[in-house]
């Protein structure tokens, strides 16, 4: 089984995304937007998958904890206790 690449899955949630719009010629700030959007979800995944453990967040982001920090609070990613 092949297995399924993150690039895929961004290239098939753009392609939808895309599809649906109705005028493409309307989209601006995209590349912003995703990027925001992207380090929300991946945040907040990872922090959940250790169960909020910022240092080992930070680790596996390959980020300092203190740039973690910053973008929790930058992004308003919410529901998020201090465990570490």
């Amino acid at each position: 089984m092949r297995k399924y690449s993150i690039s895929a899955a961004i290239d098939d949630v753009l392609s939808n995304f895309l599809l649906l719009q109705n005028d493409v010629n309307e989209i601006t700030g995209l590349y912003k937007t995703v990027i925001t959007e992207v380090e929300k979800v991946l945040i907040s995944k990872i922090m959940k998958v250790t169960r909020n453990n910022k240092q080992q967040t930070s680790k596996i982001l390959g980020i300092s904890r203190n740039t973690l920090s910053c973008k929790i609070n930058a992004l308003n990613i919410g529901g998020l206790e201090e465990i570490d």
